[in-house]
């Protein structure tokens, strides 16, 4: 069964360390100096710092709700953002059910060649190829891949970021199978909000009867569009919103996200769609560890789990 339900972002911005920030925030397409907003001027070196510690910290707490739940397995479920598919196949759902995947640990901002921080983290073989098997009776027509032929733009790094960047803080040892569940955040058509609701309603629906324990991670969002026309501008509202149905177990509400075309909406926020998907998952109150509108990071940074069920 799901007993236990993590989320947060993955802005590769997290995992570097703080001289590398700026470098982060240098990427803005037209970016100059001139061009900051005064909220992004008040990140001094200092101010990263502490970001970089509450980052830890609340890394930190989901790391120690897996450890004490004891998962036989993890669902990872996030974008892709061409790392695994490109234009030629873009799968609005896709399980990976091979033996492994690997990948880049490190973000690319770092100056260093993928292989040198190639990790390989073992999936849950058995329980991904029952999940397709029973997804598709329940009428989802789930892609399905079982073999490590990255067909985006940089093949040398391996698969999706969602899973390679939060992978060592979750999971230090790498000892833990997931199950990795490959969701379109990016380029339209999208799955609605509902949708992905009903997929984290149906995934805890079957695997109810199983006698594995298994937890749910959803990795991406909050508000963000790195490389879009609001690059560095976070919607803390619409953040603070997000985390506020978490912990207040009214998940169901964020079915409501992305019903009209909006601005807001676009981009990075798109990732959104995998904490649907978990709160579909994990339909009780959860429990909000952190939230940083961190410019340099172009990202409105959210932590939170919803605890263990016995």
């Amino acid at each position: 069964m799901i007993g236990l339900g993590l989320a947060s972002s993955h802005a590769p911005g997290m995992f570097c360390p703080p001289e590398v920030w700026p470098k982060v925030y240098g990427a803005i397409p037209n970016y100059t100096k001139e061009s900051q907003p005064h909220t992004a001027k008040l990140e001094t070196p200092e101010v990263i710092a502490s970001y970089i510690k509450r980052i830890d910290s609340a890394f930190e707490v989901l790391r120690a709700q897996l450890e004490a739940y004891k998962p036989d397995a993890v669902i990872f479920v996030g974008d892709d953002q061409e790392d695994m598919f490109g234009a030629q196949c873009n799968p609005a759902m896709c399980l990976y059910t091979g033996e492994e995947v690997w990948g880049s640990a490190a973000p690319f901002y770092i100056d260093k060649p993928p292989q040198e921080s190639r990790i390989h983290i073992p999936v849950h073989s058995e329980l991904s190829k029952f999940l397709l098997r029973e997804l598709i009776e329940h009428d989802f027509d789930v892609a399905s891949s079982s073999v490590m032929k990255p067909m985006g733009n940089t093949p040398e790094r391996g698969t999706s970021h969602m899973i390679c960047y939060p992978a060592l803080r979750l999971l230090p040892k790498l000892d833990v199978p997931i199950i990795p569940l490959f969701l379109n955040c990016y380029f339209p058509p999208l799955p609605t909000a509902r949708r992905c609701w009903n997929l984290g309603e149906t995934l805890a629906k079957i695997l109810a009867g199983r006698p594995e324990r298994i937890a749910i991670y959803a990795s991406g969002g909050l508000s963000h569009d790195p490389q879009g026309p609001r690059a560095g501008w976070i919607d803390q509202p619409l953040d603070r919103w997000i985390l506020d149905r978490i912990r207040t177990n009214r998940g169901r509400d964020l079915t409501n996200l992305f019903t009209v075309d909006s601005d807001t909406m676009r981009g990075g926020t798109g990732e959104t769609r995998a904490w649907i998907v978990a709160a579909g998952a994990c339909q009780w109150a959860g429990e909000v560890v952190e939230y940083i509108p961190a410019h340099h990071t172009k990202t409105g940074l959210g932590f939170a789990y919803w605890p263990e069920q016995r």
